[in-house]
């Protein structure tokens, strides 16, 4: 047998071992990646799956093709040197761009895991926004750190190249000046979370609706009306906010009853307070209280606070105890006083 014979027999040793010892090293990643699964944990399962479906029969093959090309001078001495200057720059600028990829299927993959887990969590949709943005952030990224990588191994000035991209970001970035104030609002709002989907707000205008969508760009509230009420990001975080549903759901009702001077005020307060107590709506803790509120020109006033379960239940049980303490009050002969004026007129007796 002859030297090439032997060499070339080699080679195709080499590539075929690289093969063999792909599949020895897949195999022990499977058994590990069951093993993590085994227990639960599933960043580290998606990785070792990632790893060995993406970048193991790369990476060891051109391994072998690099021994190969540097093997090659010994066996043609003929060949040009600066071929295999060539193929060298060649193998690395391939694995350079196996890397990029390795590490951007790994930033995926954490990307996917944390999505999973808020999305479990439940998480204003956001969120789920967030993620495929920086996921494309993330990939430009390593895109362009592996070509800036290739072109300064290729001994190529990336300079001007570097200044140009800025100038090109800040045009971009003041032509997209709002997009950007209101995506960077939703993440602080995202991150803040003053409400979530579900939430009853109240805007600074007076508006009151509940939270059905919360985005990038805007965040959608449906009112009472049934309207929809679109308010970018950037408004919403300029504003006062407040929350009805959070901390708690339950809300306070107010209702204010005047009575005639003279009224057993005792009496009227207890027959407020069994009112709200026997109105289904009506929260047993903290119970329903009625107080003297204030001595009017024409009436005392009287002020009852109760709490329901939610908002939406708030102005119609406001409304019924208004009403079921009208006729109560009327079946109790307690008046219910109407604004009077005393007016006294004065005569001048000199002129008559």
């Amino acid at each position: 047998m002859s030297q090439l014979s032997a060499k070339i027999i080699l080679w195709i040793g080499v590539l075929a071992g690289s093969f063999v010892l792909s599949l020895l090293v897949s195999i022990l990643l499977r058994i590990f990646e069951r093993k993590k699964h085994e227990k639960e944990i599933e960043t580290a399962a998606m990785i070792l799956r990632m790893i060995r479906r993406r970048s193991l029969y790369q990476v060891l093959i051109l391994i072998a093709l690099a021994w190969i090309v540097n093997d090659i001078p010994s066996t043609f001495p003929q060949v040009d040197l600066r071929v295999i200057a060539v193929l060298n720059k060649i193998i690395v600028i391939v694995a350079i761009i196996f890397g990029a990829r390795l590490v951007d299927g790994i930033l995926d993959t954490m990307w996917i895991v944390l999505r999973d887990r808020l999305q479990k969590r439940r998480e204003p949709s956001v969120v789920v926004q967030f993620f495929p943005l920086v996921r494309k952030i993330s990939d430009a990224l390593v895109i362009l750190i592996a070509v800036m990588i290739i072109l300064a191994y290729l001994g190529i000035n990336i300079s001007a190249l570097v200044v140009s991209m800025g100038v090109a970001g800040a045009a971009v970035a003041l032509a997209v000046k709002d997009t950007i104030e209101n995506t960077i609002s939703g993440i602080l709002i995202m991150f803040d979370r003053p409400f979530r989907i579900g939430d009853r707000i109240q805007l600074s205008s007076g508006d009151v609706g509940d939270v059905v969508e919360i985005g990038l760009r805007s965040t959608k509230i449906l009112t009472f009306d049934n309207n929809l009420i679109i308010i970018p990001n950037k408004q919403l975080i300029q504003q006062k906010i407040v929350n009805l549903s959070y901390p708690n759901a339950t809300i306070r009702v107010r209702v204010d009853v005047g009575v005639a001077y003279g009224t057993d005020t005792r009496k009227a307060r207890e027959i407020m307070e069994q009112v709200a107590r026997e109105h289904p709506k009506v929260l047993d803790d903290p119970p329903p209280k009625a107080f003297v509120s204030n001595l009017g020109d024409s009436a005392i006033n009287l002020t009852l606070f109760a709490r329901v379960g939610a908002y939406s239940d708030a102005f119609f049980t406001e409304k019924e105890l208004t009403e079921s303490i009208y006729q109560k009050f009327g079946e109790e002969s307690i008046e219910i006083p109407f604004p009077q004026i005393d007016v006294h007129m004065k005569t001048d007796n000199k002129n008559g």
